[in-house]
């Protein structure tokens, strides 16, 4: 991570976006401002990721303090995303243990979670981390909740819950968690039963604190909830979603239609797991994998090995529960590759609002993980001749004939495993040499030659299960040097300016030459974007209807001047091209725009950023009627003589479902940190 951290190597693809959003969230919060407009792309769009982007997180909270304490907000969002990182392999270390209830296994699935493609592919793909993180601490609570009803681990249920609504569609969070129901509901028949009986006496004795964490839920899905109003009004649509399968005017139709979700073919033919995933692509030519990718999947060779080697070994109910939760994910990750999401897609109403299966793929890997540790746990524990599980690593007690049996299967399997290597192209040496130590291991292990304490094999082990992605994890962060750049990172204060570039930044990063994210740029930098609407992801209602009808070069002719004047509606219209005794800007944030006008005669001003029925207009602070004016901007008619123009953004809910949200989610993670404490 070193490079990253640093700054050698910048984000890329989607974390790029994300990072783009976060700088210009907090930019602008530290500017005493909550951000709810982007008033520089799009010509005016509303500021849709603040509710999707993990942003009322109090571990994201850290980057305007590391910007406060000095460091720019590249390198503070860097440093975020290592720590929810370290937060996560941390949960799964818990959850491991809850588990397996061994120290020494819980370490091997910490480290093959920290060694897979999720601590890299963070820089390119940070909704890895957003849908994973919080996932596996709700599991943590889960498990330790169904253990013992106590108080402290409800609230850490209900803030993993409340983070997971808040920080992205919670809809990969519920697929996952309904495969686990469905599959763990008739394994732990008993279990189950138990649970609820557990948890309904549990809400019935703590209804006070059930209600809490209810009520703290809605808040925390207030900002999502208040985003799905605005959504729903036709003020904001979202026409790349349509354009993709589909012909221009289908396009047009279904995104005026306000049609919200997605056809089939959208969800399952762009971002599938399936198409992105082949065994090639988990074998061979792992030093060469690009920076440019944003599905890199990638598990320790050893982990996968582990999967092989536990094929003589017994099913137990874990095995069946963890082995059919991967199937059912990886199934739903293929798309269109397998049956089972068309089913899903008919019958659960949220499954047409997926987009990029292959986030499904950052789910695989701990289920993966788990169930190949789980595979480990019973190989050592194979019964001793009294019929006792071994209870050390390498027990004198395991009968002769049983150790010749198992040691014959691990070189068998092995060499199984080299044979099936060999049919890949480009299969690096460091995964033959991590395959190589292994056996050697199992073979010293199980035949009692070598006699090491419990702690001296896991250390083995651990060694084996990185000895491959330590080299696999560095090409990686190699390759990725050939992006470098310096992405915007200090921190601004927004100016207007009357008059919007014709021509686009230029930059010749290979960043931008996989992903125009030329938008993200401009909110970066709180810079204006030429006045174009291009192919945007989500744009308001009457922009994206008149960019439809007119010609690209008409329309950035027009609105390159971000203010007109006019005698009246029938008049040709006067642009201006800065401030003037007749009109000049006294407040500008990317919520608002104050004007201070003086004209001789009455005229209708025209503010050449986006209409919606959100936005307000005032004169002199008395509210107004504001025009929709020349199809998608907004317009105000002001008398002769001097006076204030205000227009303001108004969206449902306003400022406070954020600032709401984010102080919720801190008493909550306070109050769950002492509660557990008190337990303890």
């Amino acid at each position: 991570m070193r490079d990253f951290v640093l700054g050698t190597v910048p984000l890329n693809m989607d974390t790029n976006t994300i990072y783009g959003v976060t700088k210009f969230y907090f930019n602008n919060l530290l500017n005493g401002v909550v951000p709810l407009w982007e008033p520089f792309v799009s010509l005016g769009r509303p500021f849709y990721a603040i509710s999707i982007c993990n942003l009322f997180n109090p571990v994201t909270q850290i980057i305007p303090l590391l910007k406060l304490a000095g460091m720019n907000y590249a390198h503070a969002f860097v440093s975020y995303m290592v720590v929810y990182f370290f937060i996560g392999c941390a949960g799964f270390y818990f959850l491991a243990k809850e588990i397996f209830k061994d120290r020494a296994m819980s370490y091997l699935a910490y480290l093959g979670l920290m060694f897979s493609s999720l601590g890299a592919s963070m820089f390119t793909q940070m909704t890895f981390l957003e849908i994973v993180v919080p996932s596996i601490w709700f599991f943590v609570f889960l498990f330790r909740f169904a253990r013992q009803q106590s108080q402290g681990n409800f609230l850490g249920l209900a803030f993993s819950a409340m983070i997971l609504i808040s920080s992205y569609l919670p809809f990969y969070f519920m697929t996952v968690l309904l495969c686990f129901v469905t599959v763990f509901t008739p394994l732990y028949m008993k279990e189950a039963r138990s649970f609820c009986i557990n948890k309904y006496n549990f809400i019935v004795k703590n209804w006070r604190l059930s209600l809490f964490c209810v009520i703290g839920i809605l808040l925390a899905a207030a900002p999502l909830v208040a985003y799905k109003i605005l959504d729903s009004s036709g003020d904001v649509v979202a026409p790349g979603r349509h354009c993709q399968y589909s012909s221009a005017q289908e396009c047009y139709d279904r995104t005026m239609g306000r049609q919200g979700g997605m056809s089939y073919d959208e969800i399952t033919r762009s971002g599938s797991l399936g198409e992105r995933l082949d065994m090639q692509y988990l074998f061979g030519h792992l030093d060469k994998i690009s920076y440019g990718s944003d599905s890199f999947f990638f598990l320790s060779v050893w982990v996968l090995a582990l999967l092989g080697l536990s094929i003589f070994l017994p099913l137990t109910r874990l095995t069946v529960l963890l082995s059919t939760m991967a199937l059912l994910v990886g199934l739903i990750a293929l798309g269109n590759a397998s049956g089972l999401l068309g089913f899903l897609y008919r019958h659960i109403s949220f499954f047409s609002y997926f987009r990029n299966l292959f986030f499904f793929g950052a789910c695989l890997i701990p289920i993966v993980i788990l169930l190949a540790i789980h595979q480990l746990q019973m190989l050592l524990m194979i019964n001793s001749k009294n019929g006792s599980p071994i209870k050390t690593f390498g027990d004198d007690n395991l009968q002769m004939g049983a150790k010749k049996v198992i040691i014959f299967g691990v070189i068998v399997l092995h060499l199984i495993f080299f044979w099936f290597l060999k049919h890949f192209e480009g299969v690096p040496t460091v995964s033959y040499l991590s395959l190589g130590i292994s056996l050697v291991a199992f073979t010293a292990y199980f035949s009692g030659i070598i006699k090491l304490s419990s702690k001296a094999w896991a250390g083995v082990f651990a060694v084996i299960l990185i000895i491959q992605p330590a080299w696999i994890l560095n090409a990686y962060a190699l390759n990725a040097k050939e992006f470098a750049m310096v992405l915007p990172s200090m921190h601004v204060t927004p100016v207007f300016s009357w008059v919007r570039p014709l021509k686009p930044a230029v930059d010749h990063s290979r960043i931008y030459q996989f992903v125009h994210y030329e938008d993200f740029w401009y909110d970066m930098s709180m810079t204006d974007a030429p006045p174009t609407v291009g192919y945007p992801q989500s744009t308001t209602r009457w922009t994206f209807d008149l960019s439809e009808h007119t010609p690209a070069s008409v329309l950035a002719n027009y609105a390159q001047y971000k203010i007109i004047l006019y005698d009246d509606i029938n008049s040709s219209g006067e642009p201006v091209k800065g401030p003037n005794k007749d009109l000049f800007v006294d407040y500008f944030d990317v919520n608002a725009l104050k004007l201070h006008s003086n004209f001789s005669k009455e005229k209708v001003v025209v503010y050449n950023d986006s209409y919606t029925t959100s936005w307000k207009a005032f004169l002199d602070g008395t509210p107004v009627e504001l025009l929709r004016a020349n199809g998608a901007f907004k317009g105000i008619k002001v008398p002769a003589g001097e006076h204030t123009i205000e227009f303001s953004y108004h969206p449902p809910g306003g400022t406070w479902v954020y600032i709401t949200a984010t102080v919720v989610l801190f008493i909550f993670l306070l109050w769950a940190v002492l509660m557990l404490l008190w337990g303890l």
